[in-house]
Formats: structure tokens, sequence, C-alpha cells
């Protein structure tokens, strides 16, 4: 755990093995509910977002200083598992212009020595995997549970996990050269991925938490009695416009009237988990209105 912390620590990453926040659903709803994201003149990239009809606005540099994570280095997003889509994820110009290693150095760094063809089993059928798709089995021994850790606190993905995708394939490269990687940019993109796609769960509640207790300690007017911190071992956040969907396609609603508590679901990371309703059981490796500033 030593040399783990030790490598995280010098590219930043230590966050994501320190963090052990209680959640604050409501204030993860508002959040995400009137979420918006835009470059300001000056390139930055920022975040928008309304609490108690306060806007707030963060570039990325600021919403990596409150999170105490290093918003600074490499930049990649992708939901792709072949590296051939690293070159195409990362920003050409501007600010956040990244040149990604090649899809080779990456596989000679994180891979196991792949001997032939690389075969995995889906539907109890052979497929053979691409040679730029990295399979976790053969993942770098050392390097297993980074993948864990980055799986949990930072894609907050369920479902299939044979694969390693693309973006964490970088994240390893990255750890493993002592190269640094803006995770806040990776953590914004994917809310504003989870923004666009109303049936998905609510990700980084531990992370929220966080930034709810610099707004709290800023404003305290908006730390009222209704933002309640529950433990994370038990919530699985949905949008209030997942609910109404539901409900206007005649699905019952659950007897809880309370919009937090209808979602309540047990969860044991540092954000909100989505099994994949697509998971085949015979997969072999599937893993089952004032605008103040913030200081």
């Amino acid at each position: 755990m030593g040399h783990l912390i030790a490598k995280f620590e010098l590219i930043g990453f230590e966050c994501l093995v320190n963090i052990n926040e209680q959640i604050v659903p409501r204030f993860v709803l508002e959040f995400y509910s009137q979420l918006t994201f835009d470059y300001n003149s000056e390139g930055h990239f920022v975040v928008n977002f309304f609490i108690q009809n306060k806007s707030f606005s963060l570039t990325i540099e600021e919403f990596g200083h409150i999170l105490k994570i290093s918003f600074e280095g490499h930049v990649s997003y992708t939901d792709m598992w072949s590296l051939d889509y690293l070159a195409i994820s990362t920003p050409s110009k501007g600010l956040y212009k990244t040149i990604p290693p090649s899809p080779r150095v990456i596989k000679s760094l994180i891979q196991t020595l792949r001997q032939g063809q690389v075969t995995r089993t889906r539907n109890k059928k052979t497929v053979v995997v691409n040679e730029n798709e990295i399979l976790t089995r053969k993942i770098q021994n050392h390097m297993k549970s980074w993948v864990e850790i980055i799986h949990e606190n930072v894609f907050c993905l369920g479902g299939h996990r044979d694969h390693v995708p693309t973006c964490l394939c970088h994240m390893l490269y990255c750890i493993e050269t002592s190269t640094q990687y803006n995770l806040p940019f990776f953590i914004l993109k994917r809310m504003e991925r989870t923004r666009n796609k109303p049936k998905e769960l609510l990700p980084y509640g531990m992370h929220l938490t966080i930034l709810f207790n610099h707004i709290a300690s800023n404003f305290p007017e908006l730390a009222i009695d209704r933002y309640i911190l529950y433990d994370r071992v038990m919530h699985q956040l949905a949008p209030h416009y997942e609910r109404k969907t539901r409900s206007n396609h005649g699905t019952k609603r659950c007897r809880d009237s309370n919009p937090i508590s209808s979602f309540i679901a047990l969860n044991h990371s540092s954000s909100s988990h989505h099994l994949d309703e697509n998971v085949d059981e015979n997969d072999e490796e599937s893993s089952h209105s004032s605008t103040p500033s913030l200081p």
C-alpha cells in the first residue's frame, strides 16, 4: 500500500486512496439538475451549477483546487476501449492540448507480454481481442490494485470489467511514468456525459461532499437542515427527470414520496454504480439571482 500511495502522490492521485466521505443526496441532485459546461474567454473549461437559486461557476482549476486534485498534465476523455481512440480523445489545441503516448508505448508499460492472439468468451463464443484493446487479466500484476481504485473512484462503472477503458490505460501510463494527468478534466467530462444521459445514475457522490462543505463554509445560509449526510454505503442516485420519465410510461412509483429516499440502493463506492442492463450472464469475464464567487 505504501508503494501505491507513493506512486499516486507523484501525480496527485492520492485523493483516490484517501477519500472517505459521507454523501449528501440532496446536494448531489441539485448539483446535477441544472449542470452546464462551457469554456470562458480565456479558454478555461468551466462548470456551472445552481444551489438554491444561487449560481456558481468554477474553472477546472478552481474545481480541482477545492477537491484537492491535481489539475495539470495530460487530458483525455473517451468511453472506448481501444487505444486507437486515445489520440482523438485528447484536445489538439488550447490550454488542454495533449500529445498522448502511442498505443505501442502504453502497451509496453502496462500489459503483460502477449503471445499470439488473445481471445475472450462472450455468449459462449470465442472472440479475438483487438491488439489495441487491453483485457483486465493482461494488466501488469502490480497495477491491478490501481485499476480497482481508479475504477471505483473515477470511472464509477458497473457491468463488464473484462476490458480496461482507454482513459484508464492512459492514467496507468501516467502513474507508472510519474506523468501529470488532469483528473478534474476527466471527472467533469464524465459528469457532462452523465448529465446528457438521464437514465444513468449520478457519479462522484463523495467528491461532491467536499464541494458541498466548501460551499457551506463560504455561504453558511445554504447549509440548511435538508442537506442530510448519509454513509456512503447506501446510496445510488438518479435524477428527478428519470423518475418523471418512468412515471410517464406508466411504471409504478416507489411508495416512498421522498424524492431522495426513492432512489436509495446499496452502493459501496464514491458514487453511484450503474449495472449494465445488458450484462450477459454467460460472459465469462464480466464483473458483475446572484452569482457569488468561491475563494
